[in-house]
């Protein structure tokens, strides 16, 4: 769990100043740490516990459908 945290986090940081310097605007950056931090969160879900069931199924259960 902790080297996938730190895989994220150097990616990040990498991704971040590549942005930069191809002169991004804020509002990508913005949207990029958003979407790393929801696959960063997706991932810890599934990492610590990968035999419970999957958040599409627990996502499809909460709407009355069964997978």
């Amino acid at each position: 769990m902790v080297y996938f945290i730190i895989v994220i986090i150097l990616l990040s940081i990498w991704d971040i100043r590549e942005l930069k310097r191809l002169d991004k605007g804020k509002k990508d950056i913005f949207v990029y740490i958003i979407f790393m931090v929801a696959a960063a969160m997706l991932g810890i879900f599934y990492f610590s516990n990968p035999e419970r069931d999957s958040f599409s199924e627990i996502l499809l259960s909460l709407i009355g459908q069964e997978g």
